[in-house]
């Protein structure tokens, strides 16, 4: 968590990488959808697996990050991001095949991130 005491869901290590909802391009992603690569990075950084996972963007602010709707397997399952702009670039159009095997056809934006494994 922060040092200060809101409730956050994200631990800003780079507070300034981080975008309040009134920033432009969170603004331009609301109600955009988005495929998202998930790395799985273990403790000596080889990459350990991935997922690619879509959803709508329903809200967004400080507190939460970015939040999706998902879409496929886990339809409507509310899924958290980093509120970060630089994160989230254009897509080329296309069909994008999720982990789960849903198709996704021209999605609006794509991000990805790495999750670290924690050393025990």
């Amino acid at each position: 968590m922060n040092e200060n005491t809101d409730d956050s869901r994200w631990n800003e290590l780079i507070p300034e990488a981080f975008a309040e909802a009134s920033d432009p391009l969170v603004r331009v992603l609301l109600g955009k959808m988005l495929v998202v690569r998930l790395n799985q990075i273990g403790t000596n950084d080889e990459l350990l697996s991935f997922e690619l996972v879509a959803g709508r963007v329903v809200r967004a602010n400080r507190k939460e990050g970015l939040v999706l709707s998902l879409v496929g397997a886990r339809q409507g399952e509310a899924f958290f991001l980093p509120l970060v702009p630089e994160a989230y670039t254009l897509i080329d159009p296309g069909d994008y095949a999720l982990t789960c095997g849903t198709v996704v056809r021209n999605p609006d934006f794509r991000a990805a991130f790495d999750i670290y494994a924690q050393v025990n």
